[in-house]
């Protein structure tokens, strides 16, 4: 049986059912855009550690995600841990003028989103689990 245009597979991994995995996915590409407009070694450097931070919240997502409930809870504490680390980056980047303020305004926006369905979905999860 083959698929059409208007019927697609369902996701063979969990994690690609969750809008945080492809929120996370789409901010670590827009890093790596970063990194890749680096204008010196330095600022190469740290848009390095930017990217590397931001693919760790899509990598705490997917392992979480196959694991139970409270596995999946801290995997997702540890990608909130990894967006204030990109809140971090961000700064630095904005301080030597590698982004500017307009891309610093976008970021944090994103960081907060992520944040935001970071803990909605640590509440849901909890919440299954007390009802449990």
């Amino acid at each position: 049986m083959t698929t059409t245009d208007n019927q697609k597979a369902a996701p063979f991994f969990k994690f690609e059912n969750l809008r945080i995995y492809h929120k996370s996915l789409l901010f670590s590409n827009a890093i790596l855009a970063i990194y890749d407009n680096a204008r010196n070694e330095v600022d190469k450097m740290v848009a390095q550690k930017f990217f590397e931070a931001a693919s760790m919240i899509t990598n705490n997502i997917v392992e979480g995600s196959s694991e139970s409930k409270n596995a999946f809870v801290e995997h997702l504490q540890q990608a909130k841990g990894n967006i204030r680390r990109c809140v971090t980056f961000t700064a630095m980047l904005l301080n030597r003028n590698a982004i500017d303020d307009e891309q610093s305004n976008d970021i944090r926006n994103e960081l907060i989103e992520l944040t935001k369905m970071a803990g909605a979905l640590i509440v849901s999860l909890q919440t299954e689990n007390n009802q449990l």
